[in-house]
């Protein structure tokens, strides 16, 4: 049984949508050749004087006033749908954020594990809290860079990170995508390689992009170091 995902809706969205503009193009045709037929049918009236003629006219004109009506009540009902597809294209979105949110745990492991190896300046027992309060200071308060007093413990996590090829800020932006996630957000893979898996085939929204990388990088490192454990 196939699992639904926020690609697959999107997929089917996309389809929906093609479909509805493929109508609406038949509707446009239909309605430019009922205009042709209306002038049509005018024109010929106004070459004739006769009451019948006239009669026809009138009733032309009604005919044409009707379906200036109706086309404009497709209209309205057009703009509805648009806007419909916009929204449904907000909550696909949103769905898609949840989907990436859900390798919080993994986030999590990786933390953990890098705590393991982190050697704090000093040997100073509170260094781990320490670097992640550096973090939590930088990114609350929408710092540029770290405080002077936090760079020694940022240098140390470097060290730590460039054994597994990550940088500073992949560190970052893994935790500031833990920190916006919540409690709802949890990944159902148990395993390493289900969550990988996972990963590659989720097509990141243009405002996740940023942390595509990153990911990457995350699973690798865990790779190597679970690896190491054995």
């Amino acid at each position: 049984m196939s699992i639904a995902t926020a690609d697959s809706y999107r997929e089917n969205f996309d389809n929906l949508k093609n479909r509805t503009s493929a109508i609406n193009k038949r509707l446009k045709a239909e309605s430019k050749e009922h205009k042709k037929s209306i002038q049509s049918m005018r024109g010929d009236n106004f070459n004739n004087n006769c009451d019948g003629c006239i009669t026809s006219k009138t009733n032309v004109e009604g005919l044409d006033t009707n379906f200036g009506r109706i086309f404009a009540i497709m209209e309205d009902q057009n703009k509805i749908i648009g806007d419909t597809h916009k929204l449904m294209e907000n909550v696909i979105d949103s769905l898609k954020s949840k989907e990436i949110y859900c390798f919080r745990d993994w986030i999590n492991k990786f933390f953990n594990q890098v705590e393991q190896r982190y050697d704090a300046p000093n040997d100073d027992l509170r260094g781990w809290k320490k670097l992640i309060g550096a973090f939590d200071q930088k990114t609350s308060l929408g710092k540029v860079d770290f405080r002077n007093k936090d760079k020694e413990y940022i240098s140390s996590l470097k060290s730590t990170l460039d054994k597994v090829q990550m940088s500073i800020d992949d560190f970052e932006k893994l935790y500031k995508m833990k920190e916006e996630s919540n409690s709802e957000f949890h990944d159902q893979a148990k395993t390493l390689a289900e969550a990988e898996s996972r990963l590659k085939m989720i097509q990141f929204p243009d405002q996740m992009k940023e942390y595509e990388e990153s990911l990457k990088k995350l699973f690798e490192a865990l790779k190597i170091w679970y690896s190491e454990s054995e």
